[in-house]
C-alpha cells in the first residue's frame, strides 16, 4: 500500500468515527429532551391537580381579575 492509500483510509475512518459521534450525541440529546418533557409534564399535571383542589379561592380571584381587566379596558376605550 502506498502512503496515499493509507492516508485515504485513515481519513475515511476518521470521517465515519466523527459521524458516529455526532449521530450518537444528537440521539442522546433527543432522548434526554423527551424524557425531561415527560417528567415536567407529569409534575405540571400534579401541580394542576393540587391547585384544582384549592380552586374555589382561585375562582373568586379569577373573577375579580376579570372584572378589573374589563373595567380597565372599558376606561381605555371610552
Amino acid at each position: 500500500m502506498t502512503e496515499q492509500d493509507i492516508l485515504m483510509q485513515e481519513g475515511i475512518s476518521l470521517l465515519y468515527n466523527g459521524m458516529v459521534v455526532v449521530f450518537s450525541f444528537l440521539l442522546l440529546l433527543i432522548i434526554s429532551v423527551n424524557v425531561l418533557r415527560i417528567i415536567f409534564a407529569t409534575s405540571i399535571q400534579e401541580n394542576n391537580l393540587k391547585s384544582n383542589n384549592a380552586g374555589s379561592s382561585n375562582a373568586v380571584e379569577e373573577d375579580t381579575h376579570h372584572k378589573i381587566i374589563k373595567e380597565v379596558l372599558g376606561g381605555i376605550r371610552s
